[in-house]
């Protein structure tokens, strides 16, 4: 028999609705009867121990091995059809739950417990066949790059009627008491599983499928399974996590016992639960489809750690109390749906292999997760008997019985992230990465401008929200940035890499930027370039270097201020070739400021004659820079160049009277010189500055060259002579002289200690052999 026909996405989207509600009516029936609060609470009123409520909250999960008999069976009736006969019938046989005050009263508690046992096993089998085939139709329904978003539309809507069914269940318990509360609860439960019934009918898919069974053998199928190493680390997880998570079925009883709720108060607890559910669910899913399930599910997975002990350090029997616990459990309703989240989508995209259709997978993890659900309660209920006698107490830590299992959950959490840890990688970045990204500049104006980005649809309102990713400085919205970065309008792709460039590296933005480098659109390429050198990403370099031979002048030029921006010293012989080069001296500007900032010395000369050439003030003040950055003088540059902004002439004469005792002190005297100096001085101070500038250029024909390293010595004679035959017409030539003389005077008297430091060893070295020769000198004349 030839394989059902697929669905098409329209067919499957058009379905959500009927899923969404059959969901919704589903998660209020559980809630009301056997997967909540409700039902410990029950059994614990009907008199039963601890153990025999861990026997019954395991049976549901004990009966999902039944998966790995029937999934054969399942696939060949029809996964849908099979799933609306038993949970039908799983719905009827619920009713029977509501009489077990009943047969209580009649027939006591012994009675009492083997009705609700055989209602519960009844429920368990009827449960375990219909949702053996759930996972294969769930797989079909979803197309995968919805998953996420659809599971987190899911959890909102569920959470909406999980808030409501548990509020009114709450006020059902306050005002109805004893068993009839909860008796009232379980009938009011079965309208909701009609409904559920009814529109899961209305989904398509889940036909009976024969081929892949006739072909190979189930034993086969389940040994394809076990030598899937991907897989069993999952499912190891999940049997961890669910030994963890199932052990604390008894939490309610502990909040209500220890803690000192009321039953309609632990009740509440479950509504503030999906308060927290609400609140993440779109996060999460959202993360999920776009960065990946494996870091959502550890995020979620870490976070929940914290909840044992925040628990086990609950205040008892205080005004804070119920506070207190609200708190907890809303931070549990994220922490766990973050887990939810990116397990369940894990499931299907990456623990079952995408291009497999063996049935097998999803009987093997139905049916070992209901084990360890099932296997939970039961320890759970048997420890808590066996530590019944505990009690201790110290301040407001408080040992008892509960305290083991708390502990326990903890540790197997903590290997269950160990597992899932070495899960293979399903996403785009490290889960370090994904919890990162919650703490990076502004993850609420990025979520914010996200929101509105998608609702904007005129180019105004698309600029701004672009800005504000930008502005937040957030990776999390880097997939609004890469569809921005292609919008029609130029504005907005324009603005769009100006907000690239103040996000932290991404490789995504990287390889966007690389692309419009490389494009035809010389604006945006140019823009791109400076992007580039912002973010600072390296992996950016071959293609900047690359961009330096770019037909379009202004794109070389970028290109080398941001291979300096971004450190590629390797960069430099290119840099001085297209120096010598190029014929555009604005483009050879750009060339010169790289090379500053990488300090090439090779360049001195080349960048000496360019600063003579040029004639806008900018960019003879930018090659100055440079030549000072080479030279290692920046700061003292910078600082001349503040102070002499508002009045050159006396900047410059109080920088010169700040070197003139130096120089007295440091170079060979000269009467001369001291005019010259002098005269430098005080023309600059009366604001001469034509004058003064000659000056300094003569004053540099008395400096001890010889004591200065070569290009030093060059730049510095350079500098004079043009001052000698410009003046001050050019103000770089000033500013660099003085910022010269500063440095060569540095030089000059590190070059003279060395000197003296060596004169001494030697005159040193001298005295010792003298003394040593004259010692040796006594001796032999003692001995004759």
């Amino acid at each position: 028999m030839a394989h059902n026909q697929s669905l098409t996405t329209a067919e499957k989207i058009r379905a959500f609705p009927w899923y969404f509600g059959g969901q919704a009516a589903n998660v209020v029936f559980v809630i009301l009867t056997w997967f909540s609060g409700i039902l410990p609470l029950f059994l614990n009123a009907l008199g039963f121990s601890k153990t025999q409520i861990g026997v019954i909250l395991s049976l549901p999960w004990f009966f999902s091995l039944l998966a790995l008999l029937v999934s054969g069976w399942v696939v060949r009736r029809g996964v849908k059809r099979i799933f609306l006969w038993c949970f039908g019938a799983r719905t009827v046989v619920t009713i029977l739950l509501g009489i077990a005050p009943w047969i209580l009263v009649r027939y006591g508690i012994p009675a009492a417990f083997i009705w609700v046992i055989g209602v519960s096993a009844a429920f368990s089998l009827c449960r375990a066949v219909g949702e053996t085939g759930f996972l294969n139709w769930a797989r079909e329904m979803i197309p995968n790059h919805l998953r996420g978003k659809t599971d987190a539309m899911t959890a909102i809507v569920c959470g909406v009627f999980s808030l409501l069914a548990s509020l009114g269940s709450s006020l059902v318990l306050k005002y109805v008491h004893g068993l009839s509360g909860y008796s009232l609860l379980f009938f009011l439960s079965i309208p909701f599983g009609v409904i559920a019934l009814f529109a899961f009918a209305m989904i398509p898919g889940g036909r009976p499928v024969r081929a892949e069974v006739a072909s190979t053998g189930g034993a086969n199928n389940f040994m394809a399974v076990m030598r899937d190493r991907n897989f069993l680390l999952y499912e190891g997880g999940i049997g961890l996590f669910c030994l963890a998570v199932f052990g604390l079925s008894f939490v309610p009883l502990y909040m209500q016992d220890k803690v000192g709720l009321s039953a309609d108060q632990v009740l509440l607890l479950g509504v503030v639960f999906w308060f927290g559910v609400l609140a993440s669910s779109y996060l999460w899913g959202w993360s999920g489809d776009r960065f990946g399930s494996k870091p959502v599910l550890l995020s979620g997975l870490m976070l929940s750690v914290f909840f044992p002990l925040i628990i086990f350090l609950l205040p008892r029997a205080g005004a804070w109390s119920l506070i207190a616990a609200m708190v907890t459990y809303v931070y549990w309703g994220i922490v766990n749906q973050g887990y939810n989240a990116g397990a369940g989508r894990y499931l299907f995209v990456g623990a079952v292999p995408s291009d497999s259709r063996n049935a097998a997978y999803y009987s093997v993890h139905y049916a070992f997760s209901g084990l360890c659900a099932a296997v939970a309660p039961l320890g759970a209920g048997w420890l808590l008997d066996q530590c019944s006698a505990v009690s201790l107490s110290w301040r407001f830590v408080h040992v008892d019985q509960f305290s083991p299992l708390f502990g326990f959950s903890l540790l197997l959490m903590v290997g269950s992230a160990v597992l899932f840890s070495r899960l293979r990688k399903d996403g785009i970045v490290r889960p370090g990465e994904f919890m990162s990204m919650f703490i990076q500049g502004n993850p609420i104006m990025a979520f914010n401008s996200m929101i509105r980005y998608r609702f904007a649809d005129n180019e105004a309102d698309r600029l701004s929200t672009t800005r504000g990713m930008g502005d937040a400085e957030n990776p999390l919205s880097v997939g609004e940035l890469l569809e921005a970065v292609s919008d029609p309008s130029f504005n907005v792709r324009y603005e769009a890499i100006v907000a690239m460039a103040r996000m932290p590296p991404q490789e995504p933005l990287t390889n966007a930027l690389i692309a419009i480098l490389k494009s035809q659109e010389p604006d945006l390429s140019v823009a791109a370039g400076w992007a580039l050198g912002r973010i600072a990403d390296k992996r950016a370099i071959p293609a900047l270097r690359q961009a330096l031979h770019s037909e379009y002048a202004l794109l070389r030029s970028r290109s080398a201020r941001s291979l300096s921006n971004l450190g590629d010293a390797e960069s430099v012989p290119l840099l001085c070739d297209l120096l010598k080069n190029e014929k555009n001296d604005n483009i050879r500007v750009a060339y010169a400021s790289a090379l500053g900032v990488f300090r090439a010395e090779r360049a001195l000369d080349d960048l000496m004659v360019l600063l003579k050439r040029l004639a806008n003030d900018s960019l003879r003040g930018e090659v100055a820079l440079a030549i000072v950055r080479i030279i290692g003088e920046e700061h003292q540059f910078v600082r001349l160049w503040r102070s002499t902004r508002s009045d050159f002439g006396t900047g410059c004469a109080q920088a010169l009277a700040i070197l003139h005792k130096r120089i007295a002190a440091e170079w060979p005297f000269s009467a001369p010189r001291d005019e010259i100096l002098d005269a430098a001085e005080q023309a600059l101070a009366a604001q001469s500055l034509d004058a003064g500038a000659e000056s300094l250029g003569r004053l540099i024909r008395y400096a001890p060259l010889d004591l200065l390293p070569p290009r030093l010595a060059s730049v510095l004679v350079e500098c004079g002579c043009q001052l000698e035959q410009s003046g001050a017409t050019h103000r770089e030539y000033v500013l660099l002289t003085l910022t010269i003389l500063h440095k060569s005077l540095t030089v000059a008297r590190r070059r003279k200690d060395e000197r003296r430091m060596t004169d001494d060893r030697r005159q040193t070295t001298e005295e010792e052999i003298r003394t040593n020769n004259q010692t040796s000198g006594g001796k032999n004349v003692h001995a004759d």
